[in-house]
Order: C-alpha cells, then sequence, then structure tokens
C-alpha cells in the first residue's frame, strides 16, 4: 500500500501543476485584459465638445466646486452626482472649477495621464460632456502645473471643455432685455501678495466697462475671504479685495481652498460660498461658534439657478443629495444678509428649463 502511494503521488503532483500553471495563465491574461481595458478608458482620445443648444437665455445653471483634482474615488462620486442633479433638473449651462485642480506631481503637459484620469473621464455624461468647464488656479496648481493649466486651454487640448484664457478673466452667460443675466469675474487669488493689485483692477473693468449691468454679479477665486474652517480667514486678501467687493455690489464671492461646504452671511457683503469638497480630503470646521448660514464638512458641489427675478443656490453631497438649499429674491431691497433666505423643504422643486 505504502509503495503504490509513493508511486501515484508523482502523477497526480504533476496533474495538479498543470490545472494550477493553467490557472494562472488565465489569471494572467485576464489581469492583463483588465489592465490594457483601464488603460483604454484613461488614454483613448475623446471628443470635441459640441455646446448644448436651444436652452432659453434668461435662465442660467452653473455648478461650482473646487479642491477637486485628487483623482481619488470621491472625485468621481461627484463628478457621477453633478450629472445626475444636472439630468433631474434638465439644465446645466457651466462648471466653475475653483482651483487646485491638479494635486500631487505636478503636470508634464497637455498630454500627462492626469487629464484624464482627474477631468476628461471624471465629469462626463450628457449634460456634462457638452458644457464649458470655467477654471481659476489655486495654490496647489502653482509652480508647474498652472502653466500647463494654461496651455491645455489656449491649445484646445482634449474635448476642449477647459476654458482658462488667462489667469484672471471676465464672463458674461445668459441675458434678459439687452442685459447680461450673469457676470462672472475669474480671480487667480495665488499670485504673489504684490500681483493682487493686478486682481482688484480686472474687477474694476470687469464692473465698470460700458454697456447695460449685469443682473447678477459673482466673483471666483481658489481663496475665501470669510471663513469657518481649518483655513480660517485671510485678512490680507480680503484688505485687498473686499473694498471692491462692496464698491460694485458683487452679489456672490464663491471659493474652495478649505475642503468643506459654507455660506456665510455678514451684513452689508456678498455672500460667501465655500465650495471645497470636490475630492479632497474633508477639513473639520473649528469655528462653529461664529455665524454662519450653513456650514458642513462634506463632499460635493454647489448649484446655482439665475434668473432676472431669482437666485437659487443648493448644496448638495456625493450621493447628489441637496443638504442646504436657499433662495434670493431680486426684487429684495437688502443685500444677501437680509436677501438670501434658507429653504426649509430639501425636496427637489421643479426646476426652469
Amino acid at each position: 500500500m505504502g509503495s503504490a502511494i509513493r508511486h501515484i503521488h508523482p502523477h497526480r503532483r504533476s496533474g495538479w501543476q498543470r490545472l494550477r500553471n493553467g490557472l494562472l495563465a488565465i489569471l494572467l491574461i485576464g489581469g492583463t485584459c483588465a489592465l490594457a481595458g483601464a488603460s483604454w478608458v484613461y488614454y483613448y482620445p475623446v471628443a470635441a465638445y459640441t455646446p448644448l443648444t436651444g436652452l432659453a437665455p434668461g435662465h442660467v445653471a452653473m455648478i461650482a466646486l473646487g479642491d477637486q483634482g485628487s483623482g481619488s474615488l470621491q472625485q468621481w462620486a461627484v463628478g457621477r452626482a453633478m450629472e445626475t442633479v444636472a439630468e433631474r433638473d434638465g439644465r446645466l449651462d457651466l462648471v466653475a472649477l475653483l482651483g487646485d485642480n491638479f494635486y500631487g506631481r505636478d503636470l508634464t503637459g497637455v498630454d500627462d495621464v492626469s487629464w484624464q484620469t482627474r477631468f476628461e473621464k471624471v465629469y462626463r455624461g450628457q449634460w456634462l460632456s457638452h458644457v464649458p468647464f470655467y477654471a481659476v488656479l489655486g495654490n496647489h496648481d502653482y509652480p508647474v502645473s498652472q502653466q500647463v493649466e494654461l496651455d491645455y486651454a489656449h491649445r484646445h487640448v482634449g474635448s476642449g471643455r477647459w476654458q482658462m484664457p488667462d489667469h484672471s478673466y471676465t464672463r458674461d452667460f445668459g441675458q434678459v432685455d439687452g442685459r447680461p443675466l450673469l457676470r462672472v469675474v475669474f480671480l487667480d487669488t495665488s499670485v504673489a501678495a504684490a500681483d493682487l493689485e493686478a486682481q482688484v483692477q480686472v474687477m474694476e473693468q470687469a464692473f465698470e466697462q460700458p454697456g447695460p449691468e449685469p443682473v447678477w454679479r459673482i466673483v471666483t477665486a481658489h481663496h475665501p475671504l470669510r471663513n469657518v474652517g481649518e483655513h480660517n480667514e485671510d485678512s490680507q486678501l480680503a484688505a485687498a479685495l473686499l473694498p471692491t467687493l462692496l464698491r460694485h455690489h458683487v452679489d456672490l464671492y464663491l471659493s474652495g481652498h478649505d475642503h468643506s461646504h459654507q455660506l456665510l452671511l455678514r451684513p452689508g457683503e456678498p455672500a460667501w460660498v465655500i465650495s471645497g469638497g470636490g475630492g479632497q480630503k474633508l477639513y473639520p470646521l473649528l469655528h462653529v461658534n461664529e455665524p454662519h448660514a450653513f456650514a458642513a464638512s462634506e463632499a460635493g458641489f454647489v448649484k446655482l439657478d439665475l434668473s432676472a427675478s431669482q437666485l437659487d443656490l443648493v448644496f448638495y453631497n456625493e450621493h447628489a443629495i441637496a443638504t442646504a438649499r436657499f433662495h434670493w429674491q431680486r426684487a429684495c431691497p437688502w443685500l444677501a444678509n437680509g436677501c438670501l433666505q434658507a429653504v426649509t423643504a430639501l425636496d427637489e422643486p421643479p426646476t426652469q428649463k
């Protein structure tokens, strides 16, 4: 019996080895194919985007988020939530990216794979694939990536959705009775303190230019002036920008930098909106005893719907669930502190198309 067993085992071992080697080969081929498939998803050329048409100019819908450029699953989840909300509302005209567009290593050029994994493939769908993304620079985009981001826009690389004509710029959106419905100034607050005066001049030119005045005025930048989160307030930046913001009656100041959602209202000032939950690790809220209308350490984005008569502002988390909603009647005689009112019901209302 013992001799028979010793005689059979080598054959069994040989059979099991052949089976094991076959299974390993199948796994290796499958893994290689999976990696090749993943690489194809990241590297295949993206089609040039075709802007949406037929949208009524008397309404503008925009999404804003910052600190998104991590490439993490959280960033991808926020991207899917953005598409879900846009599809549910049936309207999206633009996305504003509030800086820190690429974390980690510097971009090597306009063909860097990070363009696919942190922008082109993250934000896609029936709506996101067909709207422009207007970006500002954050501190993590300096010193190297910022020039690559400008080159990507100037050379119309990829889908062509990436919009960054300069370090700071101005754009109008929508129209009502010959007036721009919305004027947005995009600032670069990551410049050296000595260069902040140039950002002030951009705002001055935007709001003093001849022609009909816009119905709504928004300034976007990476760094907040008011903040109840980890970074606290930037007194130097406030001293440089606040007088111009007040003099030209800017309605909202949109920023990121603090990885949280905040709406801060101060008498006589714009509405301070922080939407820094686009994909990076979240920050705690440290100054909870200071006055604010809304604050949450959550991933997500903010959506604004504007018409000549009203503005609706909604914070969404990465599951496309509204966590706070506010409404502003344009006819309200006060500024944001008196006019931007919380809406208690978070159920999705019908949206103007």
